[in-house]
């Protein structure tokens, strides 16, 4: 039975007296995804578009905006893919966590960098499929990155299964609990807020709740998914 209030709990207590490297993780994860986004930052500020936004002259927003040069579709793309990596390599020390009431060290997640070729597979095959859902309308796209979210968990903890048989596996075990994974991240809006307001300083400690909570969502999916005979044993083998 799925239980979002016991997830959070066990994410509290986890996380008791092993905050720093979650910590650390998020600002290093951080700074990284500030530097990709950087050129967006520049062109808006070369258009006018924050002296746009600044002044509040809608029209003057327009303009801007119409003409920020775009930094492409390829680097978005590439942008995507290396935050996939850094995804995937704290999910490494997540599930460790969660298996374990040992320390964590920053080596974990310097382990976790080695699945690199697995986390960008991994965000491309989503990444595409979520595309094509898109195209009938917003709300299926939405629904199917629901679907696939446990596959990077998957592709961390089961490091032999492939990638496509990983997703096929996320499917199945968030059958019947789309709506329970959605109302989970929503029920973090509140913490959101509050995190924002000091420069969003609070999500260095927000971020690593949140994962941990989903982390173990993750196992409680798989176990029952594996109690049900959605899955077996089997089907988490290479």
């Amino acid at each position: 039975m799925y239980d979002r209030k016991k997830y959070k709990r066990f994410a509290r207590q986890q996380l008791k007296g092993r905050w720093g490297i979650p910590v650390l993780m998020t600002i290093i994860s951080g700074i990284i995804i500030m530097l990709l986004s950087a050129p967006d930052i520049v062109n808006s500020f070369n258009s006018g578009y924050i002296a746009a936004v600044a002044s509040g002259d809608l029209q003057a927003l327009e303009i801007a905006s119409t003409a920020a040069p775009s930094t492409g579709t390829l680097y978005g793309i590439i942008t995507s893919l290396i935050e996939a990596i850094i995804t995937v390599a704290a999910l490494n020390v997540y599930i460790k966590m969660s298996k374990s009431p040992e320390p964590v060290s920053f080596s974990d997640f310097v382990e976790g960098m080695n699945l690199w070729a697995r986390a960008i597979c991994s965000a491309l095959w989503q990444m595409l499929w979520i595309f094509l859902w898109s195209l009938l309308f917003i709300i299926p796209g939405i629904i199917k990155a629901i679907a696939y979210s446990m596959t990077d968990y998957l592709i961390v903890e089961y490091k032999g299964l492939s990638v496509t048989k990983a997703m096929r596996i996320s499917i199945q075990i968030t059958r019947g609990h789309k709506a329970d994974i959605f109302i989970t991240s929503l029920s973090f809006i509140g913490w959101a807020i509050l995190a924002a307001i000091p420069a969003g300083l609070g999500f260095i400690v927000l971020a690593p709740y949140i994962n941990m909570t989903m982390t173990n969502v993750y196992h409680a999916l798989l176990k029952e998914a594996l109690e049900n005979g959605r899955i077996t044993p089997e089907d988490l083998k290479a």
